[in-house]
């Protein structure tokens, strides 16, 4: 069984389904098998045909791009060590607390 994604006419994951190999061919749509060379297929997210690379959707920041890897990334590297939220109004990581106080089940 393999992982395979819906592509559209434009070029977005429109589903994703594990199927046997010999049977993805029974769809009348194109599929794409997910592999570890195409990266995960998201719901939403693109498939960059050039490159044979699914691209998950764009976080909500403007600021961060898609890097070398088909990933999107913020303009300035996350500290290793410690919690921390992106803010892009300042285009940079703000630690915080983690709020420890909620009940534990």
């Amino acid at each position: 069984m393999s992982k395979y994604a819906k592509i559209n006419s434009e070029n977005i994951v429109e589903n994703v389904i594990v199927c046997g190999d010999s049977q993805i061919g029974i769809f009348p749509v194109e599929w794409i098998k997910v592999t570890s060379e195409t990266k995960e297929a998201y719901i939403g997210g693109e498939y960059n045909r050039e490159n044979s690379k699914f691209i998950a959707i764009k976080p909500q920041f403007d600021s961060w791009e898609l890097n070398d890897n088909f990933d999107w990334a913020p303009p300035v590297e996350m500290p290793s060590v410690g919690h921390y939220l992106w803010n892009e109004t300042l285009v940079q990581w703000e630690e915080y607390e983690p709020d420890n106080t909620a009940p534990q089940e």
